[in-house]
């Protein structure tokens, strides 16, 4: 079916009450999906004609054709709604497809990972790479080289917290100022009214309405957002999100609108985070090769087209910092991170998931204490997520048994991996 039929198709859907506004929402649908911009839609209609002409009318029809904001905010919004969801991977390139279509850039793009690593953990940036590169691929763009700027500012911590966060967790303390604060928040090249809505969808979207909500709230208005921009977010993320979600939202960012005083506006000089402390990369490149057998290295190799900058901050910050840390055993660790992505159950937790469960292995954990660890989240997360994780965990242990990997377990559990 060629295009032209697929629009006249897609045309036909529209019932003579919501017409003018069917055709509203195929013409901004047409402006970010681009070429093929009704192919998916069309797919869908062959399953439900209901479905595709809702699809049509309330999400380009009702919303993103609202005037509140430019369609390339709305995009911006769009794309950090669903690199929070974990597993909307074909909507999320489509999205990124539809930023660039809308006057976005790469650099709009790459900032997304940035701030979903800060915000949502690095395996949501890793599972969004390989999508990033073949958008911009396609699309021949050149990198974009930025000289200095005013980068967002990560919101202050109350006062409170940071009391308490300061005594029994200092290096906590420390990681949120210098690499969420300087290194990522800090190469961030979007407008910091931008990266505080974005940042407000992430934290929306992933069910994380809180203090971190309302911080990014109050940083966006300081960066120059109107209440209407607030509200325009809000109403977005029942498109992408559902209405829990944007309900939720609502409510918290009502009590922010409505605070007596305005906050004033908080910058900071952007960095180059390819400049980072070479001791401590060095030290993340150590703990990286005598955890992960080089899977690890070949997940952060997969940054170096994209945002290499970005894939040495995970060697740096995740190996460099954390998990070289003596307080626990290396295959304890493992097995704490094995239990944390299988319990976020995300299509972006899956290749995470596989890298740590041969970590575990490489540090001697045996196939027993895998499935224990999995065994034990079965009653935080669900049945569904975790036969996924043991199916995954299957996978490893058979790969790891054929290499016939000749390490001696005991070489590693006394390893003091951050000195130095």
């Amino acid at each position: 079916m060629t295009m032209t039929h697929i629009e006249q198709q897609l045309e036909n859907l529209a019932s003579p009450g919501d017409r003018q506004k069917h055709l509203r929402g195929l013409a901004v649908l047409k402006q970010i999906g681009g070429e093929n911009f009704g192919g998916p839609v069309s797919q869908l209609a062959s399953f439900s004609e209901d479905l595709a002409r809702f699809t049509i009318q309330y999400p380009y029809g009702d919303v993103l054709s609202r005037d509140g904001l430019d369609l390339r905010t709305r995009q911006i919004l769009t794309a950090a709604t669903l690199l929070a969801h974990g597993s909307a991977q074909s909507q999320l390139s489509f999205h990124l497809y539809g930023l660039l279509n809308a006057g976005g850039t790469r650099a709009d793009v790459v900032d997304l990972l940035f701030i979903s690593a800060g915000l949502l953990g690095f395996p949501t940036a890793i599972n969004a790479v390989p999508i990033v590169r073949d958008i911009l691929a396609d699309r021949d763009e050149t990198k974009n080289v930025a000289g200095a700027q005013t980068s967002p500012a990560v919101p202050d911590m109350p006062s409170d917290r940071f009391a308490v966060l300061d005594r029994i967790a200092p290096d906590f303390v420390n990681w949120r100022e210098h690499t969420l604060g300087e290194e990522i928040f800090g190469a961030v090249h979007l407008e910091p009214r931008l990266a505080h809505l974005a940042s407000a969808a992430m934290l929306a979207a992933r069910g994380k309405v809180g203090a971190s909500f309302d911080a990014h709230i109050v940083s966006a208005l300081a960066a120059g957002a109107t209440d209407s921009d607030i509200v325009e977010m809000v109403i977005q993320l029942s498109v992408y999100s559902g209405f829990p979600a944007a309900l939720n939202a609502a409510g918290r960012a009502r009590n922010v609108l409505a605070a007596p005083e305005r906050p004033q506006a908080s910058t900071q000089k952007g960095v180059d985070t390819t400049k980072d402390d070479e001791k401590r990369f060095m030290r993340g490149v150590a703990t990286l090769a005598e955890t992960s057998g080089g899977s690890g290295a070949d997940v952060v190799d997969s940054f170096k087209d994209v945002a290499p900058g970005l894939g040495r901050l995970i060697v740096a910050h995740c190996y460099g910092d954390i998990f070289c840390r003596p307080a626990l055993d290396p295959k304890v660790r493992e097995l704490g991170a094995i239990s944390a992505l299988a319990a976020q159950g995300t299509v972006a937790a899956e290749k995470p998931l596989g890298v740590h469960i041969d970590a575990a292995l490489n540090l001697g954990a045996t196939p027993e204490e895998i499935v224990e660890t999995l065994f034990n989240i079965i009653p935080y997360a669900g049945y569904p997520l975790i036969e996924k994780a043991l199916l995954i965990a299957h996978d490893r242990i058979s790969l790891f048994d054929d290499k016939q990997v000749d390490v001696s377990p005991s070489d590693h559990r006394t390893l003091d991996m951050c000195s130095g």
